[in-house]
């Protein structure tokens, strides 16, 4: 049975695949791995969605043209690695924490993540899920008291010195 598309929101693509081949005539190294009409390329487009909405974006249901290049360039990535990213995903899952000839290391939790690559990441960055925390560096005041304990919302003996 051959995928078919459904670019629009809640269906299978932001994308059609003409959208898609279209992107990819203009990227340069894409027409190594793409070709027009193939049935990997279709399924690629569909995958790169869905993936995309695993939960590590949040993405509003109208793309942008942002979006629509992530997709794309996810799909490319797809068609380039999805064998070995099977493979890969495949051991981390058996618990395997290495892989000897190639000296491969992987999380010893057990847990596997869906490879974004860093042009999809860069595309994708305002609508990421995953917050930097920021640390600032305080400088405390060990002469200065307070007058408030914060515990148990009265002055502090402290202040009623």
């Amino acid at each position: 049975m051959a995928v078919i598309i459904t670019s629009g929101t809640g269906q299978n693509s932001w994308v059609t695949e003409a959208e898609t081949d279209t992107y990819m005539a203009t990227r340069m190294g894409a027409s190594m791995y793409w070709v027009d009409g193939d049935g990997d390329s279709v399924a690629a487009i569909v995958t790169a969605y869905k993936w995309l909405n695993s939960g590590v974006y949040d993405l509003p249901s109208t793309p942008t043209q942002a979006i629509k290049d992530a997709q794309c360039e996810m799909a490319l990535f797809l068609v380039q690695h999805q064998p070995d990213l099977d493979i890969r995903m495949g051991l981390q899952v058996q618990g395997v924490v290495a892989a000897g000839v190639v000296k491969e290391k992987y999380k010893d939790d057990n847990s596997v993540e869906l490879p974004v690559p860093p042009i999809v990441q860069k595309l994708l960055e305002d609508y990421s899920t995953d917050r930097a925390v920021f640390l600032v560096n305080l400088e405390r005041n060990e002469e200065e008291g307070t007058g408030y304990d914060a515990y148990t919302n009265l002055l502090s003996d402290e202040a009623n010195d």
